[in-house]
This record gives structure tokens, C-alpha cells and sequence, in this order.
């Protein structure tokens, strides 16, 4: 049989590129003003369901006639603008989620619990969540809301690499070979709970008959038949191994990645030819 192992899976902003799960749907109390429009600008919320976070961001102009910007703040409504809102404060410290100090980008990451609000999102949660964000100078304060849809779309299995034939070896040798799979996740590869594969032998029986775990943890073992070249880059990987008593012709292999909420990837299909 073939070796695969199987084990149990244990700005601007890259970090908010990497995760963002929610798009502006459109401003529910009228546009903003050209004048806030240009004051506060790349308005951005992301709720991630991996690292049960929210996040909020805002660029904001650090001066308005003559007035020096005092307060970052934000409005966190949830779902309904008729309840009172979360009020939250946004900082330009390079911390509690901020990048980069002084850029005039204020952002703060919270835990998604009631301990950092009152509205907290579920992964299985639809909707419109309100975000209205505030910059005050000096006795006037400018706003700008906006509107973020929700929705889990899944994960999605952009690639498979691992060899199209392999020859069979001689009795007491094994062929070796990786395979690497490339995930994406709108809410970041930290939502996808696990990548696995199910192999087809030429016969239509499965290998192990169980799933078969890749991995995203860098480790490498190949007296265990583990391989994965970098950690916790949304590639999951591992070695692909022929000895003499598999049989020749065609493997088929049905990939899928899982996110935590339990969503499953549409299959990615390749084949495998084990030649004499």
C-alpha cells in the first residue's frame, strides 16, 4: 500500500489582506461629506473567526482648521443601528492591533467576547454590522459610518503541486515525492482548521481509508513522512511515498480544506500514474 501517513491535525494592512472577511456594503445614514470623506479615509472592520478577533482601522488626517486631531474612536453597532453602540477606542501606538506607530493609522483588535463588547459575532452569523467611526479636533468631531456584510463563503484549495507519475522502485527502495497545497480563506489561512486528502487506488479502494492530514507547521521528518516547508503560510504539505507493493496504474486524489466553522472546500482532483 502506499505510505501516506495519516495524523491528527492538531497597511495598508498584510495582516488585514491576510484575513478580511467582510466588504463595504454601502452608508446607512447618507454618504459621508466630501469633507469626512477626505478626513477619515480606508474605513476597514474584519471579524476573524480563526483567532476569534475583530479588528478596526481608520486613516485620519492629523489636523483640521488649524485644530490637532485628539481622539480616534469608534461606534460598533453590530447588526442594529437602533441599540446603543460599543464605543471604542482607536490608537496610533503600534499597539493593541495598530502596526505601525505615527502613521496616522488608528486601529485596535479586540476579542470577539462580551468581555470587549456587546455585540458579539458568531461564524455562522449573516448580516449587515454598522461601524461609525469618529475623529474629534479640538469641540468638533467628524464621522463616517459604514456597513460590512457578513458571511462565511469557506475556504478554497487554489492549487495542488505534487508529482503526476512516479516509477515504481525496486523491492527494499521507496520513490519519494512532496505534495503542497495552496489554501485560501477570506477570513486568512488561520481559519482553515484542517487540509486532507483521500487517495484512490487503481483498484477503487481507498488508501488507509481514512483521511490523509497535510500540514502548515514547517516540520520535517522523514522517517515519519512528514514535510512542510514553511510554517503558517497557507501551504499544507507533506511527503507522497512508493515502495514495490503498490500497485501500478492510475491514483486519483480528492483534496479538502475545513474552516472552523465547519465549512468544507469543493474537492480538488488530480491523479498519480505509477509506472513499471
Amino acid at each position: 500500500m502506499m505510505k501516506l501517513l495519516y495524523f491528527v491535525p492538531m497597511r495598508k494592512h498584510v495582516w488585514l489582506l491576510l484575513s478580511i472577511l467582510f466588504f463595504i456594503w454601502g452608508c446607512p445614514d447618507g454618504k459621508s461629506t466630501d469633507e469626512e470623506s477626505l478626513l477619515l479615509q480606508d474605513l476597514q472592520f474584519n471579524y476573524n473567526q480563526g483567532l476569534n478577533h475583530l479588528y478596526f482601522s481608520v486613516q485620519v488626517e492629523p489636523s483640521y482648521l488649524g485644530k490637532s486631531l485628539q481622539a480616534v474612536n469608534v461606534l460598533y453597532f453590530g447588526f442594529d443601528t437602533t441599540q446603543t453602540a460599543d464605543t471604542l477606542i482607536l490608537n496610533d501606538a503600534g499597539m493593541t492591533g495598530d502596526i505601525i506607530a505615527a502613521d496616522d493609522v488608528y486601529s485596535l483588535k479586540v476579542n470577539n467576547d462580551t468581555s470587549s463588547v456587546s455585540y458579539v459575532l458568531e461564524p455562522t452569523d449573516t448580516g449587515k454590522v454598522y461601524v461609525k467611526f469618529l475623529a474629534q479636533y479640538g469641540t468638533e468631531i467628524k464621522r463616517s459610518m459604514a456597513v460590512y456584510e457578513t458571511g462565511n463563503r469557506g475556504p478554497r484549495i487554489l492549487s495542488v503541486s505534487m508529482p503526476d507519475t512516479m516509477i515504481m522502485p525496486e523491492a527494499g527502495s521507496v520513490s519519494v515525492g512532496t505534495i503542497v497545497v495552496t489554501v485560501d480563506d477570506l477570513d486568512g489561512y488561520e481559519d482553515v482548521q484542517t487540509c486532507y486528502l483521500m487517495f484512490q487506488k487503481p483498484d477503487g479502494t481507498y488508501s488507509s481509508g481514512s483521511p490523509i492530514s497535510l500540514y502548515d507547521d514547517g516540520n520535517k521528518d522523514f522517517s515519519m513522512y512528514v514535510w512542510d516547508e514553511t510554517a503558517n503560510d497557507g501551504k499544507f504539505s507533506r511527503y507522497i511515498v512508493i515502495d514495490s507493493n503498490n500497485p501500478l496504474g492510475t491514483y486519483t486524489s480528492y483534496f479538502y480544506a475545513r474552516d472552523y466553522s465547519g465549512i468544507l472546500s469543493e474537492p480538488f482532483i488530480t491523479t498519480l500514474v505509477v509506472l513499471p
